[in-house]
């Protein structure tokens, strides 16, 4: 059997993309297996399991005992990771059918297992499309500037290597320096550009204080650095910036081959870890974004190859190396799809943070598909999730115009080569909607032009290699009047936007077709302007992603920083490149934590006062630069950091943040503890500040809704045991507080609300994130029986053409010839469930999937067993659902139920035992997947819109041939919140027949 998961793996990255309309030509079999690697599994080992074999010295350890066993029963297994700590004990082991997976979980010692994912980066950031065109200057051009001209040479680049040793192991040291050819001053090595956002999450207030994280251990988990870059020290190894760590993957890597590691993770391919490394600790330089903890000491955990694929079980081995080496913190910018607190990588990552070290994990970058959609392993319990907010500058240069006019900016973080060249415009007339798309003819050599074209009509790629073709070395794009600039980076031809208001001026001054009338020129040097972000400047990133979790956690902790980022990046890759996305958010929150480690000790705070300080202090962000309405908790949980107001916090608060659950479970009664950290007598006041209540899902419609999820007024009330405490220095209080959730809503569009216990005292304002769903989320919908986004009800069998099956199909599983469940998630699930029923069963239910099932309690004690069994629940998903060295957990054994009808030991499937879901007369299990992510709209262009599950062989999960004849699928997914063992917590489907004839 296949199973086709079309949900996006890593995309920390921000896309762009519009929705495309689907169609069902779009789903085509076989043609991607999704983001999980077939037949690969991370496994938990019980540690003293082996204590207890009889075949075993005691001096063996617990994989030895889980290897003999598999051997015992036969079962062909391939090793790829082993995990010893005291964090995890286990292995990722590959099996070679499905069967061996039921032999693998009947080994008592096995208590948890995950399928391995593939993770994948972006492509490369702004680098040039451009470097495969063909050179196709017309005759006697040239692409450098002509002598003629007023050019002069632009500022260099220049960097020299000292190198000991051999090959990629060498150690070097660079020196890099721009020289500029009028270049005579000596005052300052740097300009002062203004591009760095330190100081929007208070960086600059921090290092001016002297603290720069000295003495603060920082692993990156990512594609490695190019420590010989000036700004990352020049040097690997004891004493040097980049202090050691360890390459897991190679430069080949692509998630299905071996990886071939070694201890020395340099990168000049790929530049993400890099870019990642200079925000967090980069050196001043020419572009003066410096790092925010240039003295922190960096190790890099190298887990992306050249082609930025990785898998989750090798970012799991990095994780707990990382932790071994005793870092004092982690970060790393990955992760996937999940809307769950429950992947191996988010259940390691709260085990380290509970062992004592801080981990912070970029939130991901879907947020445009909307609301609970959270990543793995940003989900993970008292982890640093860092979302993005929006740079309040743009990079950009200024140039001179010859008439007096201007300045006029330019947007590329990097200056065109210097020198004063002549306008030329294909065309002055507006109404010409393609501009620069095809070179007119009659068009003179461009070579001694600068090229002004209007947006629109085509790519900007395709405007700039038009000019090149013709020999230009520069163009101009007037932008859409309204609309902010884009970045793009062509190496072979010097690139920007302009304004739409300087961008006319140039088009009236410019010379077109044969005509050299006009003699205004243009000069560029390097001359940088921080143009201000006027569009939306210290908002929430579109990008950024929504929470809360499924289980009601909240899953962006705090924003920093991810758009319009200059970043370091490999010599061979251009030296500096810029980037968005919360992959560098993260760095921006590490390189924080590091200030903030350096500033109180680093034995003197655990993971849990770093969050708390950066949460409490955070400052939150409204809607939009012309809506004051403070965004949700779910998209930007406590705010855009400040860590100077961190450091020098006048109050201490727990919990630092506050979960009010759904309508079923509410939370009502909270409470604060707060401490007086300092010497002098303090009052705090106490207020509640809302902020919009969210509508996830559409009124009317059992559909999500994308960004800009709509947020209405209505709010939630709180009433204070006190509104006003005077502490003493060093005194500490608890304040109770009762919630009442906010009324006039729709529950159907499972409103999310939100907003900050503030407390206001002395010379700071601190404040704590809360957060509720007023609905059931019990009642949330799983499977989209509707025609709303795919064109026609689902879920549904697509036969071997990829069309909607028709009456009783007979299908021989010759080749391609056999079906396909094509289905569609509009909420997520913890369990899904794929059997194999006859074709003239009888079910004891009704498999009616678009109803809204609700809670059976009819009582109070009813109501209290399930509120005690959610608590429960949840406090068991806090530590990853399971205690290490215990029992099988609870996802597993009923993985290990289904594959053995609920037969296996230890199987509630007795008559009187309650399971009313063991009574459904299936023939066998063909799918089981716990804790998936529900379906986009694919708004964001990655995926994710809908799943396929293919029985390419007539055989059910465990192995066992099925028979000819004629069966149905029986679909079910089980409701959030809902009981694994009963029925009716399920949605359930039911296929058309089909026959089985081999």
């Amino acid at each position: 059997m296949k199973v086709i998961t079309l949900v996006s793996t890593l995309s920390l990255f921000a896309a762009s993309s519009l929705v495309n309309a689907f169609s069902l030509a779009d789903v085509k079999k076989g043609a991607n297996t999704g983001s999980i690697v077939p037949g690969r599994y991370i496994v938990e080992f019980d540690s003293n399991a082996h204590l207890s074999s009889a075949n075993l010295k005691r001096s063996a350890s617990p994989h030895e005992y889980i290897y003999q066993q598999l051997k015992a029963r036969d079962t062909p297994y391939t090793v790829h990771q082993e995990y010893s700590s005291d964090l995890f004990v286990g292995a990722s082991i590959s099996l070679a059918s499905d069967a061996d997976l039921a032999s693998l979980i009947s080994i008592t010692g096995v208590i948890n297992l995950r399928p391995v994912h593939l993770l994948t980066l972006p492509a490369k950031f702004l680098e040039a499309a451009n470097t495969q065109w063909t050179c196709k200057n017309p005759p006697g051009s040239s692409t450098t500037i002509p002598s003629g001209s007023t050019a002069t040479a632009a500022p260099q680049v220049t960097t020299s290597v000292k190198c000991t040793g051999k090959g990629k192991k060498q150690a070097c040291t660079t020196k890099t320096v721009t020289i500029s050819a009028t270049a005579t001053s000596t005052t300052k090595a740097y300009p002062t550009t203004g591009f760095s956002p330190n100081s929007q999450i208070q960086v600059d207030q921090v290092q001016a204080t002297g603290n720069n994280g000295a003495g603060v251990k920082v692993g990156v988990i990512d594609s490695g650095v190019d420590y010989k870059r000036a700004p990352l020290g020049g040097c690997f190894g004891p004493g040097c910036k980049i202090a050691g760590g360890y390459d897991f993957v190679g430069d080949n890597f692509d998630g299905s081959n071996d990886p071939v590691p070694d201890d020395d993770p340099y990168d000049d391919c790929y530049g993400h870890g890099t870019i990642v490394a200079g925000i967090i600790g980069a050196n001043d330089n020419e572009y003066n974004v410096t790092g925010v903890a240039p003295e922190a000491t960096q190790y890099a955990y190298r887990i992306f190859s050249c082609g930025g694929a990785t898998t989750d079980d090798i970012a799991f081995q990095a994780m707990q190396r990382a932790y071994n080496d005793d870092m004092d913190i982690i970060s790393a910018s990955i992760g996937e799809t999940s809307g769950w607190t429950e992947s191996m990588l988010s259940v390691l990552a709260g085990r380290i943070v509970a062992s004592g070290t801080v981990v912070v994990i970029s939130a991901g970058n879907q947020g445009q598909v909307g609301a609970f959609y959270s990543y793995s392993p940003a989900a993970g319990k008292d982890v640093i999730s860092t979302g993005s907010s929006d740079n309040s500058i743009y990079p950009a240069h200024n140039a001179t115009v010859s008439t007096g006019y201007g300045p006029v900016t330019y947007f590329n973080f990097q200056a065109f080569t210097t020198g004063t060249l002549p306008i030329y415009a294909y065309t002055t007339d507006p109404s010409v909607t393609a501009d620069g798309c095809t070179v007119p003819d009659g068009t003179p050599d461009l070579s001694p032009y600068v090229v002004v074209v209007r947006r629109g009509g085509c790519s900007l790629a395709q405007k700039a290699q038009m000019a090149y073709y013709q020999g230009a070395t520069a163009i101009l794009v007037v932008n859409t009047p309204g609309t902010p600039p884009t970045y793009q980076n062509f190496p072979l031809i010097n690139f920007a936007m302009v304004n739409s208001d300087d961008g006319n001026y140039l088009l009236s001054q410019a010379n077109t077709g044969n005509t050299t009338t006009s003699n205004t020129t243009l000069s560029f040097s390097f001359n940088p302007i921080a143009f201000p972000n006027y569009w939306s400047g210290n908002t929430t990133s579109f990008f950024s992603e929504i929470g809360p979790t499924n289980d009601l956690f909240i899953s962006t902790k705090v924003l920093a920083p991810g758009s319009n980022i200059i970043g370091v990046y490999p010599s061979a890759l251009y030296n500096w490149t810029l980037v968005q996305g919360t992959s560098f958010s993260a760095p921006f929150a590490a390189g924080s934590a590091a200030l903030y480690m350096a500033a109180k000790g680093v034995n003197n705070v655990s993971p849990k006062d770093v969050l708390a300080a950066l949460e409490t202090t955070a400052e939150p962000l409204a809607v939009s630069v012309s809506d004051t309405t403070l965004e949700s908790v779910a998209a930007q949980g406590a705010g855009r950091l400040n860590i100077a107001e961190a450091i020098n916090s006048n109050v201490a608060i727990s919990p630092s943040e506050i979960l009010l659950n759904d309508t079923a479970y509410f939370a009502s009664v909270q409470y604060l503890t707060l401490k007086n950290p300092g010497w002098s007598w303090v009052t705090y006041k106490l207020k509640n500040v809302p902020a919009g209540t969210a509508l996830a899902y559409q009124t009317g419609v059992n559909q999500s809704n994308d960004e800009p999820v709509p947020q209405v007024p209505n709010a939630a009330s709180v009433k204070f045991s006190q509104k006003s405490v005077t502490l003493w220095p060093f005194g500490t209080t608890v304040v109770l507080m009762q919630f009442t959730a906010p009324t006039g809503l729709d529950p159907q569009t499972f409103p999310i609300y939100s907003g900050y216990i503030q407390i206001s005292g002395g010379p700071s304002v601190t404040q704590v994130p809360y957060l509720g769903v007023a609905a059931k989320m019990k009642d949330m919908p799983v499977l989209d029986p509707t025609p709303y986004y795919l064109g026609l009800n689902t879920p549904t069998i697509l036969d071997a053409n990829q069309n909607v099956q028709v009456g009783t199909t007979t299908y021989t599983f010759q080749g391609s010839d056999h079906p396909t469940v094509l289905y569609r998630l509009v909420g997520g699930t913890p369990l899904l469930l794929i059997d194999l029923i006859d074709a003239s069963a009888t079910l004891p239910f009704s498999p009616n999937y678009n109803s809204r099932k609700r809670s059976t309690a009819s009582s109070p004690e009813a109501e209290i067993a399930l509120m005690k069994r959610s608590l429960d629940a949840r406090r068991g998903k806090s530590t990853g659902g399971f205690t290490p060295g215990s029992g099988k957990s609870a996802s597993l054994l009923s993985l290990w139920c289904q594959l053995t009808n609920w037969k296996g030991q230890g199987c509630p499937s007795s008559p009187g035992g309650g399971n009313t879901f063991s009574k459904v007369p299936i023939l066998g299990n063909l799918y089981e997947a716990d804790f998936i992510p529900r379906s986009t709209d694919n708004a964001d262009g990655e995926g994710g819109d809908y799943n396929q599950f293919e029985l390419s062989t007539a055989a059910f999960a465990n192995g066992t041939t099925i028979p000819n004849g004629t069966y149905k699928f029986l679909m079910r997914a089980l409701h959030i919140t809902g009981d694994r063992a009963s029925e009716a917590d399920y949605e359930a489907w039911v296929s058309a027949p089909f026959t089985v004839s081999q």
